[in-house]
């Protein structure tokens, strides 16, 4: 039997429908890099197309039964992540969009001295409750809000995966979240404000 480096698309996809996990391994091989910069050409970050080429990549492997391209494997792969970049970039508009609009809230009256102060007092009340968090958590939300370092570099820092980062992060929002229930709008949004910056 050929090694599956030696196979066309077309056998590929066979060998992947009926279980072939060195035929999946070789499409991995063969596309990584062309997916990559056709997702990193639309979205200008080489995280975000990290992730989206590998969601599809994913979902290329669990639908690998249904799979029936129309055309070539890689027209079949070119298409499914145009529309995972289309999902993405949407996606990161809504939140942008989100994000604008709480600051647009904020400029809408003046800060005054008395605000200043509450909005101090409450950065060092977040730094507080940040001692709450669990400690990888913790130390993930420190790299990434303070230190100001990227998914990636906090993955090879702390020897984790941009997944497992971006997991803690999420907790860690969560976990601040409840601690600030029943605070003031004012107050939330100065929280989002800072978190955010």
């Amino acid at each position: 039997m050929k090694n599956c480096d030696q196979f066309s698309d077309a056998d590929l996809i066979i060998q992947l429908k009926l279980g072939n996990e060195n035929a999946f391994t070789e499409i991995y091989n063969r596309y990584w890099e062309v997916l990559l910069n056709a997702a990193y050409q639309r979205l200008r970050s080489r995280e975000d197309a990290e992730e989206v080429v590998q969601e599809v990549l994913v979902s290329l492997y669990f639908r690998r039964k249904d799979i029936d391209p129309k055309s070539t494997l890689k027209a079949y792969l070119k298409t499914a992540l145009k529309f995972k970049v289309i999902d993405t970039y949407r996606l990161q508009q809504l939140h942008y969009r989100h994000i604008d609009h709480l600051i647009a809230e904020t400029k809408l009256s003046p800060v005054t001295p008395d605000d200043q102060l509450e909005i101090k007092e409450f950065k060092s009340l977040i730094l507080s409750r940040c001692e709450k968090l669990p400690e990888k958590c913790r130390e993930v939300f420190m790299m990434f809000r303070f230190e100001e370092l990227s998914h990636q570099e906090i993955a090879e820092r702390s020897a984790i995966s941009i997944s497992t980062v971006k997991k803690h992060l999420h907790k860690a929002m969560v976990l601040l979240r409840e601690e600030f229930k029943g605070s003031t709008i004012k107050l939330l949004i100065a929280c989002l404000l800072f978190l955010l910056k």
